[in-house]
């Protein structure tokens, strides 16, 4: 099998078109449902409100949200059930909780049950839309965000994440990793390596640059599916299909 040949195929092939980021918001407060939705559609955001916990499995399940803003003192339920009923029905999008709640009790419930982040009330619209900005960015939704498998390259915040777990790089990795999310696919030799990274302010020698490849290849790969590949001196990105064996 050609991995090369086939990795250029997968990595340039046409991307779905994109869709507006979706948030579901579950909090019984009218008044606050509002104001939070006027604020994340302003970010472009599509917003779906509840006033309660119980539809929130079947509209989940039907409105697919990127994220779901969840009040911890529902009526019939509360957010934590919510939250272990999302993740019984295999729902694993994100849950940041907005409550009023703030012991540490019903912090580690919170997290306990499969919440991702926690945040009291009172708070700030810039204050939730910031931390669901970085839970994007986590996922690879935003325009900064370059995606090869679940590996995610945040362009504006130089952070890098693999499924979901920050990956942490030095300057020249950071460099050499957006110089492979340029090649799409295409392998890059040592000479184009070492010339693309004198473009972008980092002179480096054959040896240097051959050592940031692998250490780059051991930080990302680690013990996941081989993203950062290397062959007869070229580097290239790619994952595998869902339909091939891993090597």
């Amino acid at each position: 099998m050609n991995t090369r040949a086939d990795a250029r195929t997968r990595q340039t092939q046409t991307p779905p078109a994109p869709r507006s980021i979706r948030v579901l918001v579950v909090d019984e407060e009218a008044p606050l449902t509002d104001l939070l939705t006027l604020a994340l559609q302003f970010e472009g955001w599509t917003v779906e409100t509840l006033a309660n916990g119980l539809d929130a499995v079947a509209v989940a399940q039907r409105f697919l949200p990127d994220a779901i803003l969840l009040d911890m003192m529902l009526p019939y339920i509360n957010g934590v059930e919510v939250v272990e009923r999302l993740r019984q029905s295999g729902v694993t999008v994100p849950v940041v909780f907005l409550t009023g709640r703030s012991s540490l009790e019903d912090r580690l419930a919170a997290f306990g049950a499969g919440g991702d982040d926690y945040i009291t009330k009172p708070f700030s619209l810039e204050e939730v839309t910031d931390r669901l900005r970085e839970v994007f960015r986590r996922s690879g939704l935003l325009h900064s965000s370059r995606v090869v498998g679940d590996l995610v390259l945040d362009s504006a915040s130089g952070r890098v994440w693999r499924a979901g777990e920050p990956v942490l790089l030095g300057a020249l990795e950071l460099e050499l990793l957006a110089v492979l999310f340029d090649q799409a696919g295409d392998p890059i030799d040592g000479t184009g390596i070492i010339r693309s990274l004198g473009l972008s302010g980092h002179s480096v020698i054959d040896t240097a640059a051959a050592r940031a490849v692998e250490s780059l290849r051991a930080k990302v790969n680690a013990d996941a599916e081989p993203l950062v590949h290397v062959e007869h001196g070229e580097a290239w990105l790619a994952a595998a299909r869902r339909d091939e064996p891993v090597s």
